[in-house]
This record gives C-alpha cells, structure tokens and sequence, in this order.
C-alpha cells in the first residue's frame, strides 16, 4: 500500500478518538452460521480456491454479553453498534437502550444505506443494522422501523410483513416494491425487494431446475451496488448470506454448502467492484458458527464432492454418507473468521468491528413527554405541544414505554 493509503487507513482506524467520518464506501458483509468447515467443504466442492481465501487475515470473538454462545441478535448488534448485549436483542444494550447503528450514522452523514439478504428482512441480522427491539421477534415493528429509517433500498424475503397499511408507508416513504428479479433489474431510485413471503429460495433447491423468479444473492449485491453509488457521499451496504446457517441448524450439508458458494460468489463481484472505486472498505465476518461442524474421512476420493453435486432433494441430504458429523443443531461459541481488503483493520471482538470503521458506540437521545395511543398506534405528546408518531417521527420502544429520537 502507498503511504498515502496507509495514512488514509490510520485516519480510519482513529476516527472513533477523533469523531471522523466513515470511508466513504463501506460494505459489511455477514454469512450468518459459517466457520471453518464450511469453508472447507464448499471449496472442496468448488474444486479451486474461494474469494474468501484471498482476504481471510484473522479472526475474531463472538460471544453475547449473557452467554459465551451468542445468536444471531447479538452478534448483529454488537457488530453494528459497537456494543455485546443479550441473546435475542435488536440494536439495544443490556438496559434496553436503543444504540446508534453503522447504518443509521452512514445515513447521518449523508451517505446511501442499503441491507441485502437471503433471510426475511426483518430478520435478525439486517434488523440490528436498521432497527430497534427487545426481542428479534417483534418483526411487525422492526419492519417498519426500516421503511421509515430513512434507508435507501432493503432486499430479501418478507412478503408476508405488507399488511395493507405498510404498503400505503412503503409508498409514503418513497419506495418502489418489487417482488421478481426482472422488476429488481428495472428498478432505479429508493427501493423495497420482498422476493418470497419468508425466506428466499435456497441455492440447492433451485438446482433442480423449477422456475424461479427470484435473485440470488450477487444480483442483489450487483443491483444494491449500482443504486447505492450514485449518491456522491458514498454509501453503507449491509450483504447477509443468511442461509448458511439454516442449511447448518438444519444438518443440511447441501443447503449450507450451495450458500456458502453464492457468498463467495458475491465477495468476488464486491471484490471487482471496490477494486474499481477506490475509497471502499470490506469487512466480512461470520456472526458466529453453526452446527458444530467437523469433516471426517471419505472412503474413497472425491466421495464427499460427488454425493453433495448429486443432491437436491431435501429428503436425501444428510447422514454420514456426506462423511461429516454436526455436533448440535444450535449455534456454538468458536472464533469465527475475519476478512476483507483492509487487512490493517483488525478488531479481535465482534464489538470492535464498527469502532474501526468510525462508530463511538452511541445510545440514541431519549426525548420526554406522554405516551397517547390512537387507534392502536402510539403517539408522544412533547411537552411544546407536538404529536409525533413511532416509527415515522420518533421511537418508541415496545416494553418499556420510552421514547427516543431517530
């Protein structure tokens, strides 16, 4: 690196002391579920290297602040805000105070922000980046949270979220929905992709040919990419290879195995992309390992390659005929991988990772007044007199019945 860039690096790396902004271009990337093994196994698929094994120069901790296993919830949280908080919590501490995320101050700071996913977008992951709650279950909530957040183009599942009344806010905040690849490629402008009613299709199911109008993974990463750039300040971009982790919680080596090579997939094209427009930092971390899983000995060479490239049906993918054993169908508590194209950055906490990209951890200003519900809906009178509703003015936090500034 030129001692021009090592000097830009620095400034990045103290920018949390210093109050400074963000690159100008950050893509934070997450295959939720993956650790070692997964890797291996997909390369061992592959037949050559991954994208990853260019850029993979540690690793990092993962465990929640009440458990040395983490899940999904606050793993993500303490990856977009800076702060290790409790199993099942969505951008709020352990005193269930909301806590700005890398998104939210990329959009203060006049910068595009995007969440891509394979999982529903209300999901855990991209919720942290974009929302607030107590519990990763309140998707209603964090589903709307995200279309008034002020975030330029969200894409993933989650059809089943758009009662009547969260299209009409869809369309009042300036979204286009759209729910097939054809209309993603069209789109231009602010941008809501629901492509399943839950979560998307997974890579080895579309292997047995069906039609399937849904994208994968790189379209989406491709699209969010080409509409996030043309805002001059830059851009965040959140891209989640979700399904990693169901195939692994599953015991479903196929259905991991075929994610995991869409992600990498997507880390070659981002790859591409940043390389051609300088300014842009990756980072990319599992937000923990799933499964437990180890790699055992094949009866005879390339056995393991063959079985997995057969397979598509649900039903015949696992056993020992994979010649690989999971541990658990849960999440465990190992140090999972570090990636990306700064390798100078290198947090050893899963908290860390938003500090060396320019995020003071950061609760967001609580505001006074009284809570009055309206059809259902709740309103804080301010004590000057205004109404502001949750989540289009301000944020409420179901459960604890405060409010606070957005």
């Amino acid at each position: 690196m030129k001692r021009c860039g090592w000097i830009l690096l620095m400034v990045w790396m103290l920018s949390p002391l210093m109050g400074l902004a963000l690159p100008k271009n950050v893509i934070f990337m997450v295959p939720d579920g993956t650790g070692h093994a997964s890797l291996t196994v997909a390369r061992q698929l592959k037949g050559a290297p991954l994208a990853l094994d260019r850029i993979i120069y540690g690793t990092i901790q993962t465990r929640s602040a009440d458990s040395s296993v983490t899940d999904s919830a606050a793993a993500a949280t303490a990856m977009a805000c800076g702060v290790r908080t409790y199993n099942g919590a969505i951008a709020v501490n352990m005193e269930k105070t909301p806590l700005l995320t890398l998104g939210e101050l990329a959009h203060r700071q006049g910068k595009a922000v995007g969440c891509v996913t394979t999982d529903n977008i209300a999901g855990a992951t991209p919720g942290a980046f974009s929302a607030h709650a107590l519990s990763r279950n309140q998707y209603g909530d964090i589903f709307e949270q995200q279309l008034t957040s002020g975030f330029d183009l969200f894409f993933g599942g989650g059809r089943k979220l758009l009662t009547g009344e969260r299209k009409t806010l869809l369309a009042d905040q300036g979204f286009t929905l759209v729910t097939t690849a054809d209309e993603m490629k069209a789109a231009q402008g602010r941008v809501v992709g629901l492509f399943a009613d839950d979560i998307m299709t997974a890579m080895v199911q579309r292997r047995s040919g069906a039609p399937c109008s849904e994208p994968t993974l790189p379209e989406m990463a491709d699209k969010a990419l080409e509409l996030l750039s043309k805002n001059p300040n830059g851009f965040f971009l959140l891209i989640e290879g979700a399904q990693v982790d169901k195939g692994n919680h599953d015991n479903d080596l196929p259905w991991a195995t075929y994610e995991m090579l869409a992600f990498d997939e997507t880390v070659e094209r981002v790859l591409a992309w940043a390389k051609a427009h300088p300014g842009t930092v990756i980072m990319i971390a599992p937000d923990h390992e799933t499964g437990g899983l180890t790699i055992l000995p094949e009866p005879k060479e390339g056995a393991r390659v063959k079985a997995l490239s057969a397979i598509t049906a649900k039903g015949e993918r696992k056993g020992k005929k994979f010649f690989v054993n999971y541990s658990t169908g849960g999440h465990t508590g190992v140090d999972v991988f570090l990636a990306g194209n700064t390798p100078a950055l290198r947090p050893m906490l899963n908290c860390d990772m938003p500090q060396t990209l320019g995020l003071t951890p950061e609760p967001l200003k609580a505001l006074t007044g009284e809570t009055v519900m309206r059809e259902g809906k709740p309103f804080l009178k301010t004590p000057d007199g205004k109404l502001l509703q949750s989540p289009r003015d301000a944020l409420y936090i179901s459960g604890t019945g405060k409010w606070f500034a957005r």
